[in-house]
């Protein structure tokens, strides 16, 4: 027995073989298929961006009150993206742990990351590569640059850098200067004949 229905996507009528049939044909199926899977999308992006209206102001006040904080949370405080803090958290530099498939940090240990950071950072600043790409601590009073040298030493530049070329004493340069240690100037030339005075 045929049934006569309105085909749900196109509107035309049609004659059914059962009541449950809804198109006329599998073409106006398929369309209303993909008509339904595109409006489910923008409803969907619809909701996201009234979530994402919150104002950042207070996202990073809801995230500072935290305990325990999202990968989401550690992003928005240190103001870099999620998948800086993934990678942190991959190497085993930033403490974690998880409950089922969450990934949770402790906001204390976040601030300890930081500070463990800002010391490295502090030591970098302090110290100098060799040429050899060895990596050595670098005290400036322990270091003549190589334009006061003469105030100590009554010899001139030339003769300094001869000196130093033909006995390999290595320079260190930091910005515009050129740095030797005291210690081996001392061995070339003596004691300075002008009174260091560090402050």
């Amino acid at each position: 027995m045929l049934v006569n229905k309105r085909c749900t996507y196109c509107g035309k009528q049609f004659q059914a073989h059962t009541i449950k049939t809804r198109f006329c044909s599998r073409s106006c199926n398929q369309k209303d298929y993909k008509f339904r899977a595109k409006q489910k999308r923008l409803n969907e992006n619809i909701v996201d961006k009234t979530v994402n209206k919150i104002p950042f102001k207070d996202l990073l006040e809801i995230s500072k009150s935290k305990v325990y904080l999202e990968i989401k949370d550690c992003a928005l405080l240190l103001n870099v993206s999620q998948s800086t803090i993934s990678r942190l958290i991959n190497r085993g530099e930033l403490i974690h742990f998880r409950i089922m498939s969450r990934v949770l940090i402790r906001q204390i240990d976040l601030e300890d990351y930081c500070k463990k950071e800002l010391v490295k950072t502090s030591l970098k600043q302090e110290s100098v590569k060799r040429p050899s790409n060895e990596v050595v601590s670098f005290n400036k009073d322990d270091y003549y640059y190589m334009g006061e040298i003469p105030k100590y030493y009554k010899v001139s530049s030339r003769s300094i850098e001869r000196h130093i070329k033909s006995k390999g004493i290595e320079k260190i340069k930091i910005g515009r200067f050129n740095y030797v240690l005291k210690s081996d100037i001392k061995k070339l030339f003596g004691a300075p004949s002008k009174i260091i005075i560090n402050d």
